[in-house]
């Protein structure tokens, strides 16, 4: 009877037993789901500067999950560091490195950066030996487009390492380097003032003259081609601010020329470079501009005890493979700059008289009077544009030495147009600054005159220069005369500025049919009596405006005004015309 009991019990044992492993089975199906995983996102920052990869590539992970990320940076760009909102990195700062997932979706970024422009010695170039490119180029950078001939080579630029103090700029990139060749072309060179900050200034205002040169990538013997440079256009900065700046000593400069380096003392700044755009008429693509703020100054650099370099080198860039330059003495340092602003100020005025000309060619007709609307900051007005009054020329001037001021742009020149319209002459009271004093209270009447930008040739067309509603100054209270140096095309000397004649302002103008002309900057003219510096005379000076071409008679005489830039500070009117 037991044995049937304990069989019976045995029996129980082993299926409860049975029951509880299913059900432990059944529970351990049930619970064993797959683990949580999260997308991994790579990005670049910036989107130009290179790639960045997910290497393991099975995205997506579990937390924890150990991922191999690699960035590559663009050509112009290096590699700063990862970054990601939540998980680690093996090494941060390195372009190849792991990642461990956190438990999120996750985007990893790799940074980069455009490589940091290099310091550039630049050695003068034998002349002797150099020959000419002749090679014709168009040329824009900010402040215009020209057509020029590439002539000789000048100078040549290496990237140098540069300490001073506690300073050290190092070489970025030993493939980099410039040649300078000089830019030949029929144009006048024109003027600009600059803002700029580097290492050496901050905040100096420079005047530069030109454009004398053109900076081209160069590949040196041994090295490789450059990439993600910048041509520039090379003018030459006015000797005055040269002066202004205080020698710097004890900058070692090393290059690969000087490799245990030298002390150089840093003069004054010589040149300045606006990057530009090149192209080579019927040749390949415009070279563009690879970064429109860096500028470069140029600053003399002497060694007392430096012997000359007296080096050949073989070159090549887009003007040749088989260019060859024998370098002689250190020149300049270029260092890397920025342009705040800049402006091309309007140039003082030397008037003529003028007149249709007496000996036209045949065919040619004076223009007929021309109906406009003139809006300034005092008038509107329905006016009839008549014959000629006065021809300005762009001037140089002197006030003392040192102190002058030059012709900003050769292609500016005025002709003044007698108007006539409906309404009574007004009067106002203006306030004025200039260069031959400050607060000068001028009583002026009309307008009389219509100002139009001209130009003695078609090529010659001024840019952005206003129209201008001459007034006539009817008191200017007491005014001593002032001692002046002028210098333009026709004439030049010293002689002397009396009282303001004319005071001109910023006008539309508006031909039926056609938009109004706009008005660039708000600089006005005061025009003072001087006297002839002696007899000059011409008829039949071709001028060309939006009124057709002219042929113009001017005479020194009657009519000789110098005409100064001038801020009005305030004005007070209109009164009626007595």
């Amino acid at each position: 009877m037991k044995a049937i009991l304990s069989l019976r019990r045995h029996h129980y044992l082993k299926t409860v037993s049975v029951f509880l492993i299913a059900v432990i089975l059944i529970a351990g199906v049930v619970s064993c789901t797959p683990p949580a995983t999260y997308d991994l996102t790579m990005a670049e920052n910036p989107a130009v500067g290179g790639t960045a990869t997910d290497v393991t590539g099975t995205s997506p992970y579990a937390e924890g999950a150990v991922v191999d990320v690699e960035a590559v940076a663009a050509d112009c760009y290096r590699f700063v560091d990862w970054t990601a909102p939540a998980g680690t990195f093996g090494d941060a700062n390195n372009a190849t490195t792991t990642f461990t997932m956190p438990a999120r979706d996750v985007t990893v970024t790799a940074n980069f950066e455009l490589v940091p422009p290099d310091h550039f010695k630049f050695y003068e170039v034998d002349s002797e030996t150099a020959v000419p490119i002749d090679k014709v180029v168009q040329l824009e950078d900010q402040f215009g487009t020209f057509e020029a001939t590439v002539g000789k080579a000048v100078s040549f630029g290496n990237p140098v390492e540069k300490v001073h103090g506690d300073m050290v700029t190092p070489i970025e990139d030993l493939t980099r380097h410039y040649t300078l060749y000089e830019l030949l072309y029929d144009e006048e060179p024109q003027a600009w003032k600059v803002m700029i900050n580097n290492q050496f200034q901050d905040d100096v205002e420079l005047t530069v003259f030109g454009p004398y040169y053109l900076a081209v990538p160069t590949q040196k013997e041994d090295h490789g081609m450059p990439v993600c440079l910048n041509h520039y256009l090379v003018y030459e900065v006015d000797e005055a601010d040269y002066h202004a700046f205080t020698p710097v000593e004890g900058v070692n400069l090393k290059d690969q020329f000087i490799p245990d380096g030298e002390d150089v003392t840093v003069s004054g700044p010589y040149l300045f470079a606006n990057p530009v755009q090149k192209t080579v008429p019927g040749g390949a693509a415009p070279t563009p501009i690879e970064d429109p703020d860096l500028h470069w100054v140029l600053y003399d650099i002497w060694d007392a005890e430096a012997p000359s370099i007296d080096k050949r080198i073989p070159i090549a860039n887009q003007f040749g493979n088989d260019q060859t330059l024998d370098l002689l003495e250190r020149e300049y340092l270029a260092v890397p700059s920025q342009k705040i602003s800049w402006e091309q100020p309007l140039n003082h005025f030397k008037t003529y008289w003028a007149d249709w000309a007496s000996e036209p060619p045949p065919e040619w007709v004076p223009p007929t009077p021309v109906d406009v609307q003139l809006e300034d900051q005092f008038v509107t007005i329905n006016a009839t544009v008549w014959e000629p009054y006065l021809f300005a020329n762009p001037t140089f001037k002197g006030i003392t030495e040192g102190d002058w001021t030059p012709i900003w742009d050769a292609k500016d020149h005025l002709t003044f147009y007698y108007i006539e319209y409906s309404a009574d002459p007004q009067v106002w009271e203006v306030t004025v600054n200039n260069q031959f004093g400050n607060g000068q209270v001028l009583t002026i009447a009309g307008p009389f005159y219509l100002a139009v930008p001209t130009g003695k040739l078609a090529p010659d067309w001024p840019a952005d220069l206003n129209h201008f509603l001459v007034y006539e100054v009817i008191d200017h209270g007491v005014y001593p005369p002032k001692d002046v140096y002028i210098q333009d095309q026709f004439i030049e000397g010293w002689t002397n500025a009396y009282e303001p004649e004319l005071f001109a302002v910023p006008a539309h103008k508006t031909v039926p049919g056609s938009a109004p002309t706009p008005i660039v900057g708000d600089d006005h003219l005061v025009f003072y009596d001087i006297h002839g510096i002696y007899y000059w005379d011409a008829d039949n000076l071709p001028v060309v405006n939006q009124f057709g071409e002219q042929f113009l008679y001017v005479l020194e005489g009657e009519g000789n005004f110098l005409g100064v830039p001038s801020q009005k500070i305030g004005w007070d009117g209109p009164w009626p015309y007595f």
